[in-house]
């Protein structure tokens, strides 16, 4: 049970005070199947109970925050809502109010026992486990497509980052290059591109 972090350098837009920055390096997004399968296993629960039990506990905790209240699971924690708007004032009474509110996100302030337990993950830095990302050149990139298309009519977003060894962002902003270039087309959907030769 370790937790595997990187150390990336700080780019962009974020500010230079720490040259770099700590990322979890998640394994992947469990669902309720396996949660349920492990909760069936260790209680008296199943996964059908547990499923009818969080659809009604969403359903009351959404219900309690648009109330305006906050939500308090003992054991877990404390949800509240955050909102955005726009915020101007009225010429008249020079007093503030916010133009066409709406929810931001839920905050999630955890219990202290909840810390506790997590204060017992153990931790590996996996930030030279792989190769690092690099940015590919020109040559590069034309032989990854060429062995992409030779393969396949068609290449998707993960096909290009992991020919490449590249990060998503990265990726991303080879393949806009790339389609403002002319040398890819997407005919897939905005969300799910799908890129063939230009």
């Amino acid at each position: 049970m370790t937790v595997a972090y990187k150390l990336l350098k700080t780019g962009g837009k974020l500010p230079k005070n720490k040259d770099l920055r700590v990322v979890v390096n998640e394994n992947m997004t469990v669902g309720m199947d396996r949660m349920g399968k492990n909760i069936e296993k260790a209680t008296t629960l199943t996964t059908a109970d547990l499923t009818g039990s969080l659809d009604a506990l969403k359903a009351e905790i959404a219900y309690q925050l648009m109330e305006g209240n906050r939500v308090h699971l003992l054991g877990l924690g404390y949800f509240s809502l955050a909102v955005k708007g726009e915020i101007c004032e009225d010429a008249k009474t020079h007093r503030f109010r916010l133009r066409n509110p709406e929810v931001r996100s839920v905050n999630f302030r955890p219990e202290k026992d909840f810390m506790r337990t997590l204060r017992k993950a153990q931790f590996e830095n996996a930030t030279y486990r792989n190769r690092q990302h690099t940015t590919p050149t020109p040559a590069e990139v034309d032989a990854a497509l060429t062995r992409l298309f030779a393969a396949a009519d068609y290449l998707f977003a993960n096909d290009l980052q992991t020919a490449l060894h590249i990060s998503k962002s990265m990726t991303y902003r080879l393949l806009r290059r790339l389609e403002s270039e002319g040398k890819l087309r997407n005919v897939g959907s905005r969300y799910r591109k799908m890129f063939v030769k230009g």
